[in-house]
């Protein structure tokens, strides 16, 4: 992302988990609680090939958000960020990083014309050496290139300099000019429309998986209602998250033409080596960390299951990725690595 040099490992992405909030009192969840009426509900949706919903999934390794935990937003209110100490509100410090920076992928791509994409995807807590760098999981929407890039992206981030902890959060991030003058995290600039009381964007998530023990995950898709042209976000089968308004974008008002899945991290550099930040799991991609049950939404509106991809990965001794398919993960891939090793320098 923008200026940082980041290794991803993509096929369609979901979203994530992470652990607790520090220091939440009553008078803070108060602060952040800003009234905004609940506008609505997309008017389109594509038609689904049900391979897996939550009526059939283990409802026990889904996440959820810690704010959750001391109460609910009145109706028609939802959480919009306010300061740094309250959970789904720390979006406080500038999006920049030096010019030291490396980004890292592997990750799978698809290119065609898209109306959407789908995923669940496993949470982690990897770990980050440095302030500035960090480590994500999520699903990339983008059409045209270069400068006119557009894309919209969403899932999971550990990023200190962003949220001010080393905690998972749920985020997302858009752009009508490669990175350059539009978009930002989350509900930092005006720009993606929230309208869930459920679920908040920025908020950590949790519980998080265990390589040993067991894995966590949030279903996540996103998709172009055919009649306002919107591009909506939803989490789980039922929660619609929000969505961008067609109105923020050149060349993917209409249409996506790259879909991406995986994960990537930033690397400032330890010396001359790399740093030991960590993707996924932060083991190769044989153990623990994936995407499963991977779709895309077709011109057609309809949601078919990806074929066709290429793993691609910037520094493989570093991160990798090994896809497959199965008759209950659907469309996989399996991710991560753990940075600087013997071969990764």
């Amino acid at each position: 992302m923008m200026a940082s040099f980041v290794l991803i490992i993509l096929i369609i992405a979901t979203i994530v988990t992470g652990n607790e909030f520090s220091n939440i009192d009553d008078a803070e969840v108060d602060r952040p609680l800003k009234k905004t009426k609940q506008k609505m509900r997309p008017s389109s949706f594509p038609k689904e090939r049900n391979n897996e919903s939550l009526t059939t999934q283990n409802k026990s390794n889904m996440v959820t958000q810690l704010w959750k935990t001391i109460g609910r937003c009145p109706k028609n209110i939802i959480i919009t960020c306010v300061g740094p100490n309250f959970g789904p509100c720390s979006e406080w410090a500038e999006e920049s990083v030096g010019h030291a920076t490396q980004s890292k992928e592997a990750h799978v791509e698809h290119t065609r014309r898209f109306h959407g994409a789908k995923a669940t995807i496993s949470l982690w807590k990897p770990y980050v050496q440095t302030l500035r760098e960090f480590s994500l999981a999520q699903i990339w929407l983008a059409s045209g290139t270069s400068h006119e890039t557009n894309t919209i992206e969403a899932g999971w981030q550990v990023y200190k300099f962003l949220y001010g902890d080393y905690n998972p959060r749920y985020f997302i991030y858009w752009t009508a000019d490669g990175y350059q003058y539009t978009g930002c995290y989350n509900l930092k600039c005006p720009g993606f429309v929230h309208v869930s009381q459920d679920f908040a964007i920025g908020a950590t998530v949790s519980p998080v998986s265990s390589v040993c023990g067991a894995k966590y995950q949030i279903p996540t898709s996103t998709w172009r209602d055919t009649r306002s042209g919107h591009w909506w976000l939803k989490v789980y089968d039922n929660i619609f998250v929000g969505y961008w308004p067609s109105s923020l974008f050149t060349t993917l008002k209409d249409v996506a033409t790259d879909v991406h899945w995986g994960g990537e991290i930033t690397n400032n550099r330890d010396g001359s080596q790399h740093t030991t930040t960590k993707m996924g799991s932060g083991h190769f991609a044989e153990k623990a960390s994936y995407f499963k049950n991977i779709e895309i939404v077709d011109e057609g509106e309809i949601m078919k299951a990806l074929v066709g991809t290429s793993p691609i990965m910037s520094e493989e001794n570093c991160y990798n990725i090994k896809p497959g398919t199965d008759v209950h993960w659907g469309t996989y891939f399996f991710f991560g690595g753990p940075g600087r090793n013997a071969k990764c320098k």
